[in-house]
């Protein structure tokens, strides 16, 4: 049984789904991981995903699965909701977009400002380990509350990016982009996922667990659902609750 936030005029109350809210709901958990590919730099180039949808390749190495990635975000006034894929086999400048592996939507009211590194999860296995595949960042917002996907001010090589207005059609080769990709056990849990899109992500503060971001989308689409933001409350070392 698939869970779903409620809304008004769309979730019924029936049985299905007043016993979801009861019975045992795993998700799937990821850690920290190991970092398998990444283009850093100290370059602070905005692109603005209003304008374009945005996309770059990297090559895991070492893996055959992707638990979580980092993109390197800024929101401007109230952003928009940031919608992140996984695809295979993309040819970009000739307007193959390949297979979409893996969708993840992440809500704008969690995207930093200033400017960081957010981590966003994926939880994918049964990859190829040396594989090429990309990171697509769908275009959304407009000139006003939109995201910025920070990047350096030159192309990298080893790093396509492209960009492109509009869902179809051949891409522009675009400079290189922020973002790390992480797989594997190792280090605190970062992220949860559930079985129909919502995730929470897990923010610490040194060894302390700082804050809890959890996305539930409704049964009819992204739009609205759970977005909360939760900070925790210590005393001590003890965790005794969140605002």
């Amino acid at each position: 049984m698939y869970l779903y936030a409620w809304k008004n005029g769309v979730t019924t109350v029936d049985e299905a789904n007043m016993n979801a809210l009861i019975s045992g709901n795993i998700p799937t958990l990821i850690t920290e991981g190991i970092q398998r590919a990444a283009k850093n730099g100290t370059g602070i180039s905005e692109n603005n995903i209003a304008n374009y949808s945005y996309c770059t390749r990297f090559t895991l190495a070492g893996s055959t699965e992707i638990g979580r990635v980092a993109l390197h975000l800024d929101r401007d006034s109230l952003g928009a909701d940031l919608v992140v894929q996984i695809r295979s086999g993309m040819n970009p400048s000739s307007g193959v977009d390949g297979t979409l592996v893996k969708q993840v939507v992440v809500p704008k009211e969690f995207i930093p400002d200033p400017a960081a590194y957010w981590s966003i999860p994926i939880g994918l296995t049964g990859l190829t380990s040396g594989g090429q595949y990309w990171i697509v960042v769908g275009q959304s917002g407009d000139a006003t509350n939109h995201l910025d996907w920070i990047g350096e001010a030159a192309q990298d090589a080893s790093y396509p990016a492209y960009r492109r207005n509009g869902t179809s059609g051949a891409w522009t080769a675009n400079n290189a982009l922020h973002f790390r990709v992480y797989s594997g056990a190792s280090g605190d849990y970062a992220h949860s996922i559930d079985n129909v899109g919502g995730h929470a992500t897990l923010v610490y503060n040194g060894e302390d667990l700082a804050a809890i971001y959890d996305y539930l989308p409704a049964t009819d689409g992204p739009e609205g659902g759970i977005r909360d933001i939760t900070t925790l409350v210590y005393s001590g070392d003890y965790i005794l609750g969140g605002v």
